[in-house]
């Protein structure tokens, strides 16, 4: 007699290897406990989790340099220093116009006195210039910068 489950290329349920494979898938079934403990990075709830525990950027870092006229414009920076962004100023291109780059640095320096702040030089030329937020912090020892309520 012609075996139909072989024929269809089906497993013979009254065959013995096939019920050694049958227990041997409940032994399995028995121990999806551990694979119940695989934790899937890629499922939708510890994304959700991570974008809620990821802190959103609230600061801004604010890059400027001479304008064609050789100039900076600071207007509204006091209040973007005051909002606890960050200034960067790369005098670069004023390399050249010592006396340019001097009145530059002035109006930094007095930008930063009129909120309470300093201008930190950030290379040995002194041409790229940083100005922190109010509520940074600079250390100054060991050159790192951050916000002031890390410790």
């Amino acid at each position: 007699m012609v075996n139909l489950f072989r024929l269809l290329g089906l497993p013979d349920p009254n065959s013995k290897k096939n019920k050694d494979n049958q227990e041997t898938e409940k032994s399995k079934l028995s121990n999806s406990s551990i694979e119940d403990r695989i934790i899937h990075l890629s499922d939708a709830r510890f994304s959700k989790w991570t974008e809620e525990q990821t802190r959103k950027a609230k600061n801004k870092v604010i890059y400027l340099k001479p304008d064609n006229l050789h100039r900076i414009d600071l207007i509204g920076m006091d209040k973007e220093l005051l909002n606890g962004n960050l200034i960067i100023v790369n005098l670069k291109s004023l390399i050249h116009m010592p006396s340019q780059t001097a009145k530059c640095s002035r109006e930094l320096q007095n930008l930063a006195e009129n909120n309470g702040l300093n201008v930190f030089a950030l290379n040995e030329t002194d041409t790229l210039l940083m100005i922190p937020g109010v509520n940074m912090r600079v250390d100054t020892h060991k050159h790192i910068l951050g916000i002031s309520g890390i410790n």
